[in-house]
């Protein structure tokens, strides 16, 4: 896997993300799905955070799962390297979006830090 040096968006396998967490709604994803296999993808893409083990989502996780299920081989995703995040502290204890978006505002990424904000919204 090469390796970024800074971020940007590209396209991956939702099968190659890991998610934040599992499924905790499965009617959501299952929705999601539906409406996945009808239109396709539909609105912002994953904030994804690349790393020595492959892709990590910072969002997104029913969305992941949704695609997967609707046999999508490449989701939309905004990639951020590791060590744009990591110089700010231990990134992987952080369980809420609030604490993810705060890491994502020390790095000036607008891009990132807007996706985040959008995803505590909805």
């Amino acid at each position: 896997m090469p390796k970024l040096r800074r971020a940007g968006r590209m396209n991956l396998n939702p099968r190659d993300i890991r998610p934040l967490h599992n499924v905790r709604t499965p009617g959501l994803r299952d929705e999601l799905a539906a409406d996945m296999k009808e239109s396709g993808w539909q609105g912002r893409p994953l904030l994804v955070v690349e790393n020595e083990s492959g892709y990590q989502a910072w969002t997104g996780s029913h969305r992941i799962a949704a695609a997967i299920e609707a046999g999508m081989s490449e989701v939309p995703c905004y990639v951020i390297p590791e060590k744009m995040i990591a110089k700010y502290g231990d990134v992987w204890g952080l369980v809420q979006d609030y604490e993810r978006l705060n890491i994502l505002r020390k790095t000036g990424n607008e891009t990132a830090i807007r996706l985040m904000w959008l995803e505590g919204r909805e």
